[in-house]
């Protein structure tokens, strides 16, 4: 009808489409002469669907950044770093990291073991919250002054162990929330009443208001922890290390001194309380570059010589 010079509003009346369609069809797909043919629309409209494909595509269509990325993945490199690393040099090609995922996805069974896990599920932080058990407090019923940070008394504890064939001889570290302040005790059994009464003796004589500790069965007895100190013991989920943000940090710190893969076994109590001296005479930037102890003294209104050297 467009070749014998119909008006394209009469086309669409008679299609029973919008006139708008209809003008764009012609628009986008006539010839040079401005006539259309049929087979030589289809075929433009395919060359376009491909052409749109062309970015999704873009490493199936590209044999030497395909080559490219099985070598990195060779050496163990992640998307992530892969994608990072070509921005930052000179390389004659650039992708992100979403991209090169899609394009593992795309033939999964073929190329999910060039990822880290295999394609095998990882388990990310906060999973299997609904696992519970009725007489543990949760953090969430925790009260607000805790996530605020406005006293001293609130603490969190936890276990770095040593070697994995070892793990028995292991150090227990206890820091308060709002100054940074730690305790670290050397221990040598995980049987959960008697860390309840090694909490006991390295919090005795400092405020204690709370405690939080994660679902680790050497804190079994928080019961008892809470009968002798007075207090009240929290309960991260499982698999949350960042509930206890302010103890995995100082845990990190601690690992200085004692580097990951090395046996605690023959650390004295001596050496673990020399090193929370030095980590509670360390300024900090939070406190005004004042030193956790000094600022822990200062609002429990305890000497800073009590705070400091307590190496019983």
């Amino acid at each position: 009808m467009h070749n014998r010079k119909h008006a394209a509003a009469s086309i669409a009346r008679t299609l029973g489409k919008h006139r708008s369609t209809v003008c764009r069809e012609l628009k986008r797909n006539c010839d040079s002469d401005h006539q259309y043919y049929e087979r030589h629309a289809d075929a433009k409209a395919r060359i376009r669907r491909l052409a749109s494909r062309a970015g999704t595509l873009l490493i199936e269509n590209n044999p030497a950044l395909q080559e490219y990325l099985l070598d990195r993945f060779a050496q163990h490199h992640s998307p992530e770093q892969m994608s990072g690393w070509m921005c930052r040099s000179e390389y004659w090609y650039r992708v992100c990291q979403r991209t090169i995922y899609r394009w593992v996805h795309r033939d999964w069974r073929n190329r999910k073991n060039l990822l880290r896990f295999n394609g095998r599920a990882r388990v990310p932080y906060g999973a299997r919250k609904n696992f519970w058990q009725p007489h543990k407090r949760h953090i969430s019923e925790r009260p607000l002054a805790v996530a605020r940070k406005r006293r001293v008394g609130d603490w969190e504890a936890d276990l770095v162990h040593g070697t994995q064939d070892d793990s028995r001889h292991c150090l227990l570290t206890i820091n308060d929330r709002t100054t940074g302040y730690v305790i670290i005790r050397k221990v040598q059994t995980l049987h959960p009443r008697a860390m309840a009464y090694i909490m006991a003796i390295a919090l005795k004589g400092l405020p204690v208001h709370t405690i939080t500790v994660d679902n680790g069965t050497e804190f079994g007895h928080h019961q008892t922890i809470e009968k002798l100190l007075k207090c009240k013991v929290y309960f991260t989920d499982p698999n949350s290390p960042q509930q206890r943000g302010a103890n995995e940090n100082m845990n990190g710190l601690i690992r200085q001194y004692f580097p990951k893969g090395k046996s605690l076994k023959h650390v004295a109590q001596l050496e673990a309380s020399l090193v929370a001296l030095d980590m509670n005479r360390r300024p900090r930037k939070r406190l005004g570059f004042h030193t956790p102890a000094r600022v822990f003294a200062a609002l429990s209104r305890i000497s800073e010589v009590q705070v400091l050297y307590r190496l019983r």
